[in-house]
């Protein structure tokens, strides 16, 4: 299908202004949907604005549109407070240093505006990235946040397509309601590289592990009535040891045994109890029921010189490892 702007449509009635056939030529595929209104504000506005009027007409921040801007700048396209543009070279490297950013260091490395757009130059897999993630997300993505998109895929080794898969994971949790930032996206890239995850079917397997993990964590959630939102990772990992090692008939026991002996929800008493429970061999309410009764009847027996018996838990130890416990 052909399409034509009308000649002699409405839209030509509020006059014209030149916009040069190089910005549609080379950066129609390189530059970001605001990038390009930015430019465009620019060129209606005769060549000159502020970030402030930019920003207004935009509905972004001042500090937002001064980051994306920053491509035009560094394409000799516009300056910035009225600098001369430097002479562009015909070919234009990417510095030797900035090449093949490597895990070495504690943290990703720090990333200018200006490097981000040479490493986009040069890789047509991270323009996609950085695009496709405006997409997603539903805005336009700040300086900060092309710096973390880049340095999943340069610094943790992630592949692009496992980079979106991620951002998909977290603005779904978003409009269910969950209270997560930005920062949970960088830590969950983090522990996927870690954990060597670098494939679409390895990420949807990953995937299914954490939806599973939350329905775990929302039965938990209402047979102990703790108030957590959302459980940390050692949470996750301990419950999920749970529910290998028991079931919820044996995990609602335990929790029972907590409310009964304990003020507040406690998730490190049920812990304490579930693994006294595993190293006892106990798996069933049967076995529970006999335990308690064999304490009770050595606890009558004032002649023995010890307990001949003692239970599958102590409550009193659970409740003092339990107040000491503060990593749970």
């Amino acid at each position: 299908m052909d399409y034509r702007i009308m000649p002699f449509g409405s839209v030509w009635n509020g006059g014209i202004f030149n916009v040069p056939n190089d910005l549609v030529d080379k950066y129609l595929k390189m530059a970001s949907e605001y990038q390009l209104k930015a430019l465009l504000y620019i060129l209606r506005s005769g060549g000159q604005a502020s970030s402030a009027s930019i920003a207004k007409a935009l509905g972004q921040t001042v500090s937002d549109i001064d980051d994306l801007l920053e491509f035009w700048v560094e394409e000799n396209v516009i300056s910035a407070d009225g600098e001369a543009l430097p002479v562009k070279a015909e070919v234009r490297e990417k510095p030797a240093e900035k090449a093949n950013p490597v895990r070495q260091v504690l943290s990703p490395p720090r990333l200018t505006p200006k490097d981000i757009v040479a490493y986009t130059r040069d890789d047509e897999n991270l323009r996609f990235l950085l695009s496709d993630a405006q997409r997603v997300l539903g805005r336009t993505i700040s300086h900060a946040e092309q710096e973390m998109l880049v340095n999943m895929v340069l610094y943790y080794g992630l592949k692009v397509e496992v980079v979106l898969m991620i951002l998909e994971f977290y603005r779904s949790e978003k409009e269910s309601g969950k209270s997560i930032g930005i920062a949970y996206v960088n830590a969950m890239a983090k522990n996927w590289a870690d954990e060597g995850i670098n494939s679409i079917s390895d990420a949807e397997l990953k995937l299914q592990d954490i939806a599973r993990s939350d329905r775990l964590w929302n039965e938990v959630v209402a047979i102990t009535g703790i108030r957590h939102k959302r459980p940390t990772a050692k949470q996750r990992e301990m419950i999920d040891g749970w529910f290998k090692d028991f079931d919820i008939t044996m995990i609602t026991l335990a929790a029972d045994i907590m409310k009964e002996n304990t003020a507040q929800p406690s998730l490190a008493y049920i812990n304490k109890i579930l693994k006294e429970w595993k190293k006892k061999d106990i798996t069933s309410p049967a076995q529970v029921q006999a335990e308690q009764e064999a304490f009770a009847k050595s606890k009558a027996d004032k002649n023995s010189d010890r307990l001949k018996s003692k239970p599958s838990y102590d409550l009193e130890k659970i409740k003092r490892d339990a107040m000491d416990n503060t990593e749970i």
